[in-house]
């Protein structure tokens, strides 16, 4: 499943090059499309098919909201909204909202539950979707290979370390909230600062 994901997101940006030149702006934007159309029709399928994919806490406590608000301040308030205009504005939305919403809806909620259905212990479905998400992170290496000239290899397996690092926080979250959209903001806020 994971492979036909990246292949349609890889695919969905293909088409969008046929109609607007690649540069490194829009091959961004082209990811954003892409994951946000994937989101959709995720979402639309889980409904449809009546697929868990945890995103909401049972209840939403202060903490919940605290946290959100403090997100949302950062956003509001990083530096990059005020020097580069709206190019800088909708790469932070893309990075930190649609990067993270996509990701974290198949990783912490699809991937989990379902390993979570096989598998006996919550530790193995973290330790396995922490692997995946770290090897999904390959999946990049067309809009990476169009930005570098050189070291293509050593930047991905940087990519792939990265996303190990962030898939073992992230995945001590969902460990510990039992939900995605904890992890979400938190992907967002780590995004943030580390792009």
């Amino acid at each position: 499943m994971l492979v036909i994901l990246s292949c349609l997101l890889f695919g969905i940006k293909q088409c969008i090059f046929l109609i607007v030149p690649r540069t490194g702006y829009s091959d961004r934007m082209a990811s954003m499309l892409a994951m946000t159309l994937i989101t959709i029709c995720i979402l639309i399928l889980a409904r449809k098919l009546k697929i868990r994919l945890s995103v909401f806490p049972p209840k939403f406590t202060s903490a919940y909201v605290c946290f959100t608000v403090i997100a949302t301040i950062l956003l509001i308030a990083t530096p990059s909204n005020y020097t580069g205009g709206f190019k800088a504005v909708s790469l932070l939305v893309y990075g930190s909202i649609v990067t993270p919403i996509f990701e974290e809806l198949i990783f912490r909620g699809y991937v989990w539950n379902k390993l979570n259905l096989i598998l006996i212990n919550e530790w193995i479905t973290y330790i396995i979707s922490t692997i995946l998400f770290g090897l999904w992170h390959f999946g990049y290496i067309s809009s990476i290979a169009f930005r570098v000239q050189d070291g293509l290899l050593n930047i991905m397996i940087w990519k792939v370390i990265t996303g190990l690092c962030y898939g073992i926080v992230l995945g001590i979250v969902r460990l510990k909230t039992k939900n995605c959209y904890s992890t979400m903001i938190l992907h967002g806020v780590m995004n943030m600062f580390g792009k």
